[in-house]
């Protein structure tokens, strides 16, 4: 059955105690989604793959549910992965990148980006932050992001340059399964051309 966005509530957790498989009256602990009607079904969402998703029923009354939603449940998740949770975990923050003479040169210089896994939010950000990133520095909240790099066509051939720039953003869409990136880049594929 199709439900709205508007009308589901995705990515929802129970730890146990707070809803139960309505066929065997059995406790359920993991993800699960809410209907605008306050129906509840085990996975992430209505097309997170799973081939049938159980309906659950509250085991508590409704008002007394407590549940966890991904950013919320991050602790445990990285308590499970091994990341220190002791401090505060940095994120990502925007670096606008500007390329020198040197990168108009050789036509091209690097973008770097995070993604955050569960949501379709990008950041642009330096390539120190990057690398932090990409080799799991626990200083960073590394588990909740997807980094990428860009090489990007900024001389040239104007109508090739967006072309390709164009296909550079398309192959990491499909690389990285992810959605986006093009609207995060404004469609703008000269941006920095010269």
């Amino acid at each position: 059955m199709y439900y709205p966005k508007s009308q589901i509530q995705t990515n929802l957790f129970t730890k146990g105690e707070q809803l139960q498989l309505v066929s065997s009256k059995e406790e359920y602990i993991g993800y699960y989604w809410k209907t605008s009607k306050n129906e509840y079904f085990t996975g992430k969402n209505p097309n997170d793959g799973s081939p049938l998703a159980l309906e659950l029923i509250p085991a508590k009354p409704v008002s007394n549910i407590n549940v966890l939603t991904i950013e919320q449940d991050n602790t445990i998740y990285n308590q499970l992965k091994g990341v220190n949770t002791s401090k505060s975990l940095l994120l990502p923050s925007y670096k606008k990148p500007s390329p020198t003479q040197e990168d108009y040169q050789i036509k091209y210089f690097t973008r770097y980006f995070a993604k955050k896994e569960s949501e379709n939010v990008y950041i642009e950000t330096s390539k120190d932050t990057f690398d932090k990133l990409n080799n799991k520095d626990n200083s960073y909240n590394y588990t909740a992001y997807i980094v990428f790099k860009l090489d990007w066509q900024i001389s040239g051939d104007k109508n090739k340059v967006q072309q390709t720039n164009k296909n550079v953003v398309s192959t990491i869409e499909k690389g990285y399964r992810i959605e986006g990136l093009h609207s995060y880049l404004n469609f703008n594929y000269l941006e920095f051309y010269k």
